[in-house]
């Protein structure tokens, strides 16, 4: 059984991935909605609930278990993983994406989007250092899950 996490700037698609990721394999969780990531007072920047996350993961050890979230303090969690993937994308296709989506309004203002190009210059490059894999985003979803799948040793239930 693998656990994977899919990491990478906002605008990548991971979400997106994630959604079709989830037609086949049921514990697929986007860590930015339901409280696995908060805003830390001390750091002023988001960060995962790095318990809660080790805990699903032990708790549900024999599935496989798709993460989807990109923090400060991800790296918490990398010795309970097996895989780590970076997505990227241009920051073009990113901005499209961003403006496009209706489910999440992080990067719409110019505040936000100055802050995501920022960490694409910053920090892109160290998170791709410390994945297993980096996949660009810039094909079609069923491409990219596929992709996913073939480096992970999955199969693709929803063929």
């Amino acid at each position: 059984m693998v656990k994977v996490l899919l990491t990478g700037m906002s605008g990548v698609g991971k979400s997106t991935i994630l959604k079709q990721i989830s037609k086949s394999y049921s514990h697929s969780i986007d860590l930015d909605y339901d409280g696995w990531i908060h805003m830390d007072d001390m750091s002023n920047d988001y960060k995962m609930d790095t318990n809660r996350i080790i805990n699903y993961i032990q708790k549900y050890n024999d599935e496989d278990i798709f993460f989807s979230g990109t923090t400060i303090n991800q790296k918490e969690i990398y010795p309970y993983l097996d895989f780590i993937i970076t997505l990227t994308a241009p920051i073009e296709i990113m901005h499209e994406r961003i403006l496009s989506r209706e489910n999440n309004s992080f990067g719409k203002s110019n505040h936000d989007w100055e802050k995501i190009k920022n960490d694409k210059r910053e920090f892109e490059q160290l998170i791709m250092k410390s994945s297993d894999f980096v996949i660009s985003t810039d094909k079609i979803a069923n491409d990219i899950v596929d992709e996913i799948y073939n480096r992970v040793g999955l199969i693709n239930n929803n063929l």
